[in-house]
C-alpha cells in the first residue's frame, strides 16, 4: 500500500536536488553445480508463535454491539458469551458469538467450557475477561501486552477489597501460563457457593489459577478510572470534565457504562487522543532521523535523501535494468513499452494521477495564495521497490505583478490609477517532487498446502489436419526427455485430443507415435491416449472452442481430481515445466497461464540460414531471397536451435493457448461459458471469480513454434477477438527485422 501523497510533498524552485544511488551488491554465483531448491516453511507454526490477545466478553445486553465494534477492530479476536434467554434478534446476528442454557448451573461454568472445548487457551499471549457494560481501550491495552512478558502467571484487574481476587466489572488480564492453569484446574470452581453469578465468576478464576489479583506487574500499572461520586453523570455527558485529568486520558478501563452512547462517545474521545499521541511521536520521530540525516551527510559528503529516512533511489545492477521515467499530462500516458508508446490516463493510473496533482496544487498554494493555476505542464512518476512512487509535477501559474510598485512611496488617487494601469501578468512555473512512500507493507494470505507429486494430465487438442505434423514433433521432442537416466515417480499422462476433421491415417500416426513415447518412456510412468472427441455443438476451429470441447471429455474420461495442462500442438516444452506446473496449480485456489516465448518467422527473423551461411550470403541477397519465399507462400524451415533471445522470439502476454487447471476447478469454470459459444481462447472463464485466482508468470521452458495463426471474427467475446489479432500481429517478427527486409540503404 502507498501512503498518503499530501504528507511528502517538495517545492523545487530553481533546481532540482542531486539523487544518490546506492550500490546493490552482487549475490555470489552458486558454487554447487546441483540446483538448490527452496522449501517454504511456516515460522509460526514451527517456533509456536501464537496472536497477542483474545478478548472474551459478557453478553448481557446490546452494549455488547458496541463493544465488539469498538474493541474489534483493535484487537485480534474478541468472541461474546452470552445466556441464550438474553439474546435478542441484534445481537444474534453477531458471527462470534457463544449462547449457552444455565440449566441450574453458574455462569463461569458454562463460560470455561466453552473456552475449553473451544482449544483457544494455547492460541493466545493474553486473555481479557471482562463484561459488556466496560469499556476497554484498545490503544493502551495493545501498548500493555507489548511491553509485559507473556510467560510469567499473572492476572491483573483492580482488586477486590477483602480477599484479593479480582474484579470482573473492571476486567481481567490473563497471560498464557495463568490462563492455562484456569483451564487445567476449572473442575475446583464446582464447589463454589456464591449468590451473585459474577463473584462467583471471580472466585473461580482466583481459585483455579491460584493467583491474587496483582494492578501492578513489569512496572505496567492496570488503570482503572471511576467517577469521583455514584451518582455522576453518564459517561458520554462527563468527557468534558473527566478529560482534564492525566488520569482519565491514561485510563485501560472505564466501567459502568449505561448506553451505547457511552461507550460510543468513549471510544471517540480516546481515539482522538491516541491521534495526538502518534502525531506527537511522529514529530519527534522525523525530528530525530533528519538529525541522523545530517550527520550522516557530513560524515559521507553526499546529499540529504529526501523524504527523511527514505533511502535514495536505487542503482541498477545493469544497464538493461534502469528505471524508466513515466511522462504524463491528464489525459495520455507514455510508457516503456516495446510495441506501444502511448496510452490513455484511464483508471487507476487516472486516480493516481489526479490525486497528486491535488497535492502538489495544494502545497504551492498553501505557501504562495496569490497565484492562479493555469495548467498542468508536464508529469513524470518511476517506481522504485525501496522507496514507492515518485512524481515530478510542473505546474503552471499565473501571477498579477505592478513593474513600478518598488518605486513608488506614496499613493494618491492618481498614482492608484496609475497603478492600475501598469499591472501585468505574469506566468510562473513550479516544480513539485511528490513522494507516495510504500507507508506498510502485509503478507498475503497463506496460500494452500502444495504438493509436487500431483498427477499431471497433458490434453493436446489436435483440430484439423495442419496441427497433425506439429504435434507429432511435439511427441518426438518428449520422447527424447525421456531418456534421462533418471527415474520419475510421479505420474504423468500424455493425451492428444483428436478432432473429426482429422484423417483417420494421421490418427493412426499419432497412435504408432504413442506407442513408442510410452515404450521410451517406460521408467517415468509415462501413460498415453488418443482421445477421440465429439463436440456437442457445431464445430469450428476457433482455438478456445477447441480446447474446450477436449478438455471436457478429458475431464469426463479421467476425472476431475487431477491436475490438466493444456498444451497447443505447435508448444516446445522442457522437462522443468512440468514441475512448475505442478507448483503453481492449486485446488480451488488458483490456475496457471504462464506466458510463453513465441518464435518469430523464421524468413524474417533470419532463421532460415545458419550462422556460417548467414556470413557468406551478401545482406541484399538474402534480403531479396527472404522477400521471394514470401511471396511464394514457402513453409518456413528453422536451421537454428530455438532459444530465448529477442531476435528469435518475444514472451507474448496476450497468449493464453497454454494453462493448467484442476479438474474440478475446470468445470466450475466451464460453466460461465456457454455451450454454443465461439472464442478463441478460455482465460474468460477464470477473470472476475473471488475463489480462483489467476498466476501469470513469464516461461522459458515454454515456447511455441511459428505456425500460421487464424483468429476466429466470430467470437462472443470482443476483447478476445482484438487480443487474438494483436498477438497475432506482433508475433511475426520484431521491428528492426520487418524494417530490415521491407527497406535497404542505397
Amino acid at each position: 500500500m502507498y501512503g498518503t501523497a499530501e504528507n511528502f510533498v517538495k517545492i523545487e524552485k530553481k533546481r532540482l536536488e542531486a539523487v544518490h544511488q546506492d550500490t546493490i551488491p552482487t549475490p555470489p554465483a552458486n558454487q554447487d553445480a546441483t540446483p538448490k531448491v527452496t522449501r517454504t516453511r511456516f515460522a509460526a507454526t514451527e517456533l509456536g508463535t501464537r496472536e497477542r490477545l483474545m478478548a472474551a466478553v459478557m453478553a448481557e445486553s446490546t452494549l455488547a454491539l458496541s463493544i465488539n465494534a469498538t474493541l474489534g477492530r483493535h484487537v485480534p479476536r474478541v468472541h461474546l458469551f452470552a445466556d441464550s434467554s438474553r439474546i435478542d434478534n441484534e445481537i444474534g446476528k453477531l458471527t462470534n458469538l457463544s449462547p449457552y442454557k444455565l440449566n441450574g448451573q453458574k455462569t463461569h461454568s458454562m463460560v470455561l467450557g466453552i473456552l475449553q472445548n473451544m482449544t483457544i487457551q494455547d492460541s493466545y499471549d493474553w486473555f481479557l475477561i471482562a463484561k459488556d457494560s466496560t469499556y476497554i481501550n484498545p490503544f493502551v491495552l495493545l501498548r500493555m501486552i507489548d511491553t509485559m512478558n507473556w510467560n510469567e502467571p499473572v492476572v491483573m484487574g483492580e482488586p477486590a477489597e477483602e480477599d484479593g481476587r479480582c474484579r470482573l466489572d473492571t476486567g481481567m488480564l490473563l497471560s498464557h501460563p495463568a490462563m492455562r492453569r484456569l483451564m487445567q484446574n476449572r473442575n475446583l470452581c464446582t464447589t463454589l457457593t456464591a449468590d451473585d453469578d459474577q463473584l462467583a465468576f471471580e472466585k473461580c478464576i482466583q481459585l483455579a489459577t491460584n493467583l491474587s489479583c496483582q494492578s501492578l506487574h513489569q512496572g505496567v500499572r492496570y488503570e482503572v478510572w471511576r467517577a469521583e461520586r455514584a451518582d455522576s453523570p453518564a459517561a458520554h455527558d462527563s468527557i468534558e470534565d473527566w478529560k482534564h485529568s492525566p488520569a482519565f486520558r491514561r485510563a485501560l478501563v472505564v466501567p459502568r457504562l449505561l448506553s451505547d452512547a457511552d461507550a460510543s462517545a468513549l471510544h471517540d474521545y480516546f481515539v482522538r487522543v491516541e491521534m495526538a499521541r502518534a502525531d506527537r511521536e511522529i514529530g519527534k520521530m522525523e525530528a530525530e532521523l533528519s538529525r541522523l540525516a545530517e550527520e550522516e551527510a557530513r560524515e559521507t559528503g553526499e546529499a540529504i535523501s529526501w523524504p527523511p529516512a527514505l533511502p535514495p533511489f536505487a542503482k541498477p545492477p545493469n544497464r538493461y535494468q534502469v528505471p524508466t521515467w513515466e511522462y504524463f499530462t491528464l489525459t495520455e500516458i507514455f510508457r516503456s513499452e516495446p510495441n506501444q508508446n502511448v496510452r490513455r490516463l484511464e483508471g487507476k493510473d487516472f486516480d493516481d494521477v489526479a490525486e497528486v496533482v491535488v497535492a502538489a496544487r495544494a502545497q504551492v498554494e498553501s505557501e504562495e495564495p496569490e497565484l492562479e493555476f493555469v495548467q498542468l505542464r508536464n508529469g513524470y512518476r518511476v517506481f522504485d521497490p525501496r522507496r514507492g512512487m515518485d512524481y515530478m509535477i510542473d505546474l503552471t501559474y499565473r501571477k498579477t505583478v505592478n513593474e513600478e510598485a518598488e518605486n513608488r512611496f506614496e499613493a494618491d488617487n492618481e498614482a492608484a490609477a496609475h497603478e492600475e494601469s501598469n499591472l501585468k501578468e505574469i506566468v510562473v512555473e513550479r516544480r513539485v517532487h511528490v513522494s507516495r512512500m510504500i507507508a506498510s507493507t502485509q503478507l498475503m494470505n497463506q496460500a494452500p498446502y502444495v504438493k509436487e507429486d500431483t498427477d499431471v494430465t497433458v490434453v493436446i487438442p489436435v483440430a484439423s489436419e495442419k496441427e497433425v505434423l506439429p504435434a507429432r514433433k511435439l511427441l518426438a521432442r518428449q520422447a527424447r526427455l525421456c531418456l534421462s537416466p533418471t527415474e520419475e515417480s510421479r505420474k504423468t499422462r500424455m493425451v492428444v485430443a483428436v478432432f473429426p476433421s482429422v484423417d483417420t491415417r494421421s490418427v493412426t500416426a499419432i497412435g504408432n507415435d504413442m506407442e513408442e513415447l510410452k515404450r521410451r518412456c517406460k521408467r517415468s510412468l509415462l501413460e498415453t491416449d488418443v482421445l477421440p472427441v465429439h463436440p456437442q455443438v457445431s464445430w469450428t476451429e476457433g482455438k478456445g472452442t477447441a480446447a474446450a470441447a477436449a478438455l471436457d471429455d478429458a475431464v469426463d474420461r479421467y476425472g476431475a481430481t487431477t491436475i490438466y495442462l493444456l498444451l497447443s500442438p505447435h508448444a516446445d516444452v522442457q522437462k522443468e515445466f512440468f514441475d512448475r506446473t505442478r507448483i503453481n496449480t492449486i485446488k480451488h485456489y488458483q490456475v496457471f497461464f504462464p506466458v510463453p516465448f513465441v518464435e518469430y518467422h523464421p524468413t524474417i527473423s533470419g532463421m532460415e540460414m545458419t550462422e556460417k551461411e548467414e556470413k557468406e550470403t551478401p545482406t541484399e541477397q538474402a534480403r531479396e531471397a527472404a522477400l521471394s519465399r514470401l511471396r511464394d507462400g514457402v513453409e518456413p524451415k528453422r536451421k537454428r536451435a530455438l532459444i530465448v533471445q529477442k531476435e528469435h522470439g518475444r514472451f507474448d502476454s496476450q497468449d493464453f493457448s497454454c494453462f493448467a487447471v484442476y479438474g474440478v476447478d475446470y468445470v466450475a469454470a466451464r460453466a460461465r461459458l456457454g455451450g454454443n459459444e465461439r472464442r478463441n481462447d478460455l482465460i474468460a472463464a477464470f477473470l472476475g471469480q473471488d475463489s480462483i485466482h489467476v498466476l501469470r508468470a513469464v516461461e522459458p521452458t515454454l515456447r511455441i513454434r511459428y505456425h500460421k495463426r487464424s483468429c476466429d471474427m466470430e467470437s462472443v467475446d470482443t476483447e478476445d477477438i482484438a487480443r487474438c489479432v494483436d498477438s497475432k500481429k506482433e508475433n511475426v517478427a520484431a521491428k528492426d527485422q520487418l524494417a530490415k527486409l521491407l527497406f535497404h540503404e542505397k
